[in-house]
């Protein structure tokens, strides 16, 4: 068994590496519309701040997994490009459904960073950066859940490879061994954040 999993570690590395792309556009997009929505909320006018506001209130509570489904049954299928239809992938789906989620968080952590900033923080920069690594850890477990809409990241290609050896014990092992690349990512994402809370420290 253990055989098998080495493998087909390549296979679930490709899987993973979808992960990481879903997590990554995840976070670009939902930051960029966050920030957006901060400057919004800050903008001292109400009728750009109360919209703002319940918008951020609308992503932020909203459960992931709910948001998954929800965005597989409301993106089309397939789109009409200038007379070719294209497939919508389903990571496409779900790196949307986790876009949004963040668009909440940053826009909350955006204006914390402002008013910090105007209290004179030096560090809340550093701040927010050590908040948004860690929420990036948060959306990369989240990742995993995109396998239940059917997108071919790692979860689901072990999925795939339990159906062809349906024993308890290889679905343990093969869970354990994809729970690893997780275990491994959150060490590295740790390190990181010890990185760059020393760096403001010592700035």
């Amino acid at each position: 068994m253990i055989a098998a999993l080495i493998a087909a570690t390549p296979f679930l590395a490709q899987g993973f590496a979808l992960n990481l792309a879903i997590s990554a556009l995840a976070m670009g997009l939902g930051s960029t519309i966050g920030a957006m929505l901060a400057a919004l909320r800050g903008s001292g006018r109400w009728w750009l701040s109360g919209p703002a506001l319940f918008a951020t209130s609308l992503c932020r509570n909203v459960p992931s997994f709910v948001l998954l489904f929800y965005v597989a049954f409301l993106l089309p299928v397939e789109v009409d490009l200038a007379g070719r239809i294209v497939t919508v992938p389903l990571w496409i789906k779900a790196t949307v459904a986790l876009t949004i989620p963040v668009v909440g968080f940053v826009s909350d952590q955006a204006q914390g960073y402002r008013r910090q900033r105007s209290a004179g923080d030096t560090q809340a920069g550093a701040t927010f950066l050590v908040a948004w690594l860690q929420y990036l850890l948060i959306i990369l477990m989240a990742s995993s859940t995109a396998s239940v809409i059917g997108a071919d990241e790692i979860v689901g290609r072990a999925n795939r490879l339990i159906a062809q050896d349906q024993r308890p014990e290889f679905l343990l092992l093969t869970y354990g061994y994809v729970a690893l690349w997780f275990i491994v990512a959150g060490l590295a994402a740790s390190w990181l954040l010890r990185r760059v809370t020393g760096w403001a420290r010592g700035s």
